[in-house]
Formats: C-alpha cells, sequence, structure tokens
C-alpha cells in the first residue's frame, strides 16, 4: 500500500514540474531574449554616436585648416604652389564641400560597418545625406555640428504584431571650430563697427553717467 502511494505521489510531482517549465521556459526565454536585444541596441548606439563624434571633431579640424584635408587625401604636405587656405571660406560657403565629405564618411561608416549580432538590427539611418553635417557660423565663433536619426528593428515578430518593434535614436555632436586668427578677426570686426557707429558712443555716455552718479555718492 505504501509502495502505490509513493509511485502514484511521483506521478503527481512530475506532473506539476512539467506544467510549471511549460510556463516558466517560454517566459524566461522572452526575457533572456529581451536582454540580448537591448544590449545589442545600446552597443549599436554606442558604435553611431562614436562614429558622429570622430567625424565631427574630422569635420572641425577641416573647417578650422583646409591644408589637412588635402594632407589626408595626398598623405604628404603640400608645397607652397598648391595650398589651398580659402581665406573667405567662412563669407562665401566654402564649406559645403566638407559638408558633403563628412556625411559621406558618416554613411559610409553607418551602413558599411557591421555594428550588430543580428542582421536584422542593423540601424536604418533616417536622416537626408544634406542634413548630417552642418557648419554653423555665429559671426564671432563656428562650430560643426554632425547628427543622424536612425531606427532599430526587433529581429522577430510579437504575436499579432503585422510589424516589428522599432527603436528611433538620434546621436549628435557639435564641436566648436578652433580657428584662433577668425575669432580674432571677427571681434576686431565688432569692435570697429561699435566704434564707427553711434552705438558706442551712446554706450560710452550711458557709463560715464552711471560713474558720474556714483562718485557724488563717494564723495559725500
Amino acid at each position: 500500500m505504501l509502495g502505490i502511494d509513493k509511485d502514484e505521489l511521483k506521478k503527481q510531482n512530475g506532473a506539476v514540474q512539467i506544467v510549471e517549465a511549460a510556463f516558466v521556459f517560454p517566459i524566461m526565454f522572452i526575457i533572456l531574449f529581451f536582454l540580448i536585444y537591448m544590449g545589442n541596441a545600446f552597443y549599436i548606439k554606442a558604435q553611431v554616436e562614436s562614429v558622429v563624434e570622430t567625424r565631427a571633431l574630422e569635420g572641425a579640424g577641416y573647417c578650422a585648416d583646409p591644408i589637412l584635408q588635402t594632407i589626408k587625401g595626398s598623405g604628404s604636405i603640400p608645397s607652397l604652389k598648391d595650398l589651398e587656405t580659402e581665406p573667405y571660406r567662412y563669407i562665401f560657403g566654402g564649406m559645403n564641400e566638407i559638408e558633403k565629405k563628412i556625411a559621406s564618411s558618416v554613411e559610409g561608416d553607418i551602413e558599411g560597418k557591421s555594428m550588430s549580432f543580428f542582421k536584422n538590427m542593423k540601424p536604418d539611418l533616417k536622416t537626408s545625406k544634406s542634413d548630417i553635417a552642418k557648419f554653423n557660423n555665429y559671426v564671432v565663433y563656428s562650430t560643426f555640428s554632425v547628427e543622424v536619426k536612425y531606427a532599430i528593428k526587433f529581429p522577430i515578430r510579437f504575436l499579432g504584431e503585422k510589424t516589428p518593434t522599432i527603436l528611433n535614436i538620434s546621436s549628435r555632436a557639435e564641436v566648436p571650430v578652433g580657428d584662433t586668427a577668425e575669432f580674432i578677426r571677427n571681434t576686431d570686426m565688432v569692435v570697429d563697427l561699435f566704434h564707427g557707429s553711434k552705438v558706442s558712443q551712446a554706450i560710452s555716455d550711458v557709463f560715464g553717467k552711471i560713474n558720474d552718479f556714483i562718485s557724488t555718492f563717494a564723495n559725500k
């Protein structure tokens, strides 16, 4: 009698374990797969941000000194007669070629390199080529920015969904253009404009009245 009870108990325990496994294993699989997916998504994001920051620094360097682009293209320092300093590039839009070159490099880095462990999770670039790289001229100072928007698709579809889940991510980097000579020229231009206009005289008159007012109280 005792032996029969033990056998029945073993059968019942086995059935319970099978039922528990049927519930737990799918949930654990989904959680584990989701963790792998999110880790891969952050891995892709880190790589894209690295590309954006690197190309923004490169673009800022080319804007500050056009000779750098010539050196990188030829692999050697150009002679004096072949120098292309482009002194008026800030005024006449000489940065268009640099913007196009950096935008092409960003596209090639993102679309050409393998950034994912899953083939279906390759970043899908959404930003148009003309909007990726921008030279920003603020008269007194300038910057070079690179910005991209991209989507990362979930490698599988959930039950009941027609399209896979998508993460929309954006990465942006803005680097100051370290052109000291241009900064000094722009500062001198602003100072000359103030001195040559009535604004400078008006500001001087206001400060003079303030000093006189303070001096009146100081002498009492």
